[in-house]
């Protein structure tokens, strides 16, 4: 393994908290009609997704000040799917 534990635990932490967000939001009753989706729960997990790596890279980038090599950028990636089972059943209830 090649990111930090600190940072590695931040990132864990970031990904709980913010499913715990959603979970007591909910979704735009317009996300149908916005993003012109039939699989709305898919969407949103695959939004939600997108937006912790992302979030995580960007993190990566501030704390090192450099990008994340290919091996950290995959061990970021893990960090989310290590949670895959709480997102998709999370999300699967707006389908």
């Amino acid at each position: 393994m090649t990111l930090d534990p600190e940072f590695t635990k931040q990132t864990t932490d970031l990904i709980e908290q913010t499913l715990e967000l959603y979970k007591t939001s909910g979704a735009s009753p317009r996300i149908e009609e916005i993003w012109d989706c039939t699989s709305i729960g898919d969407f949103l997990c695959g939004f939600f997704v997108g937006e912790m790596v992302g979030s995580a890279l960007s993190a990566f980038q501030i704390v090192h000040h450099r990008e994340p090599t290919a091996d950290e950028h995959l061990e970021i990636i893990k960090l989310v799917e290590n949670h895959s089972k709480e997102i998709k059943e999370f999300f699967s209830k707006f389908n």
